[in-house]
């Protein structure tokens, strides 16, 4: 088995519902679906969308709408599809219009919501 050679650690926040608007290049229209995030870190995510995608949207431009989970606060992310998952899930990059500051109040309350293995 390969290790993974990703260079910022992936969390997996329990029950983060996600928004996504998917901007397939013209002619298509917008795509609107509802997702649960599957993990995240400081240079992407990756959702579990309720419906499985009906077009090929490989690196269309895309909107997330999270709502954060302790303080309520709605997150708006920006990013580009990189990989789709038998249609079901996405896995994006973030664009570079997001400061640090930005991912790190989203880090910070995500992984407040990280599922802890079991100690017993």
């Amino acid at each position: 088995m390969e290790a993974d050679k990703r260079i910022h650690q992936r969390f997996c926040p329990q029950g983060l519902k996600a928004h996504i608007i998917i901007d397939p290049p013209p002619p298509d229209a917008e795509i609107v679906i509802d997702g649960c995030v599957v993990d995240i870190s400081y240079s992407g995510i990756k959702i579990k969308l309720k419906r499985p995608l009906e077009q090929q949207v490989d690196n269309a431009e895309l909107r997330i709408s999270i709502v954060l989970p302790e303080s309520g606060v709605v997150m708006r992310i920006h990013g580009m599809i990189k990989h789709i998952q038998e249609q079901q899930q996405c896995g994006l990059q973030y664009s570079d219009q997001h400061t640090e500051d930005e991912l790190d109040n989203l880090m910070f309350e995500c992984i407040k919501f990280v599922e802890q293995p079991d100690l017993a």
